[in-house]
């Protein structure tokens, strides 16, 4: 009898240890933009800060730099989805595309019928996604499209009175109406831009691809997004108490107050790339990069 309870011992620990499962990493090491992206990693920042890593940066200068290494630190690096495909498509990246993070949070701000008068609409990202996105959602305007170098001058001409309509990301164009009032000048989102795109492109979804996760082939991330995708569709609960500790200017995001009551337009919301397929083949085309399997974690 107690040679047979051996026996099932041992073949219960020989069957344990010739599973193929991985168990998801804890210790992640991650880059991320400042924005909204970081707003996905709220509840988990502190976890992540603990037992790892969590960088937030401004530009793609050091995205491009790290997804490129063969050797890079970062676990996780969230970056334009045609930035980190584009790389992938060409075979400069060892990461992989696991999910989405964001919809998009672009929006044309300005006075009341301003998109309808003279002078200039005042654009950024000449050459990214916000560009390219405004390009193709066929907007309705007499102004002229001017491209100024970053959101900031755009927001700081909106708030001068210096320009009457510009293009503006999430919270940075709450903030830019908020000023902007304090200013005398009454500014509100004259067109969602995500709804413009999807009505040009024939998409039944709202939104486009926008920050998406990308990891080291092979990486199980499933606990860490499984947390993201619970806390964002709750509708990010707490998330001003969040910002509060974790710090505003640690995430590169304005005035806590100010994020907290525009989450909802911030369209914050985890997708596994194998669930969205139509919408990157349909997104990644309007930068001239043809959507493959191969660029994701699976």
């Amino acid at each position: 009898m107690k040679k047979l309870l051996k026996f099932l011992l041992a073949g219960l620990l020989l069957a344990g240890c010739s599973s193929n499962e991985v168990p998801a990493k804890e210790d992640y090491k991650v880059l991320c933009p400042s924005g909204a992206p970081t707003l996905a990693f709220l509840s988990s920042y502190e976890s992540i800060a603990e037992k790892g890593q969590f960088d937030v940066t401004e530009g793609t200068d050091q995205l491009i730099a790290e997804l490129s290494k063969s050797d890079s630190e970062y676990d996780i690096i969230v970056a334009p989805v045609n930035l980190g495909t584009k790389l992938i498509s060409a075979g400069k990246s060892e990461y992989r595309l696991d999910g989405i993070l964001t919809w998009g949070n672009l929006y044309i701000v300005g006075t009341e019928n301003a998109l309808s008068g003279e002078g200039d609409l005042l654009l950024f990202g000449e050459g990214a996604v916000p560009a390219a996105v405004f390009q193709a959602s066929n907007i309705e305007t007499s102004l002229t499209p001017k491209f100024l170098g970053e959101a900031s001058l755009v927001s700081a001409d909106l708030v001068s009175g210096k320009a009457n309509a510009g293009l503006l990301a999430e919270p940075v164009a709450s903030a830019t109406i908020a000023k902007a009032k304090k200013q005398g000048i009454a500014l509100s989102v004259l067109v969602d831009v995500q709804e413009a795109y999807r009505i040009a492109q024939g998409s039944e979804a709202y939104g486009y691809p926008q920050a998406a996760v990308f990891v080291k082939k092979g990486t199980d991330i499933s606990n860490l997004t499984t947390a993201i995708s619970e806390f964002t569709e709750a509708g990010m609960p707490d998330a001003a108490a969040l910002l509060e500790t974790i710090g505003v200017d640690t995430l590169g995001l304005p005035d806590a107050s100010v994020v907290a009551a525009s989450l909802e337009k911030q369209n914050v919301h985890y997708k596994k790339a194998a669930d969205v397929e139509e919408q990157l083949t349909t997104f990644l085309k309007v930068f001239g990069i043809e959507y493959s399997k191969d660029m994701l974690n699976e």
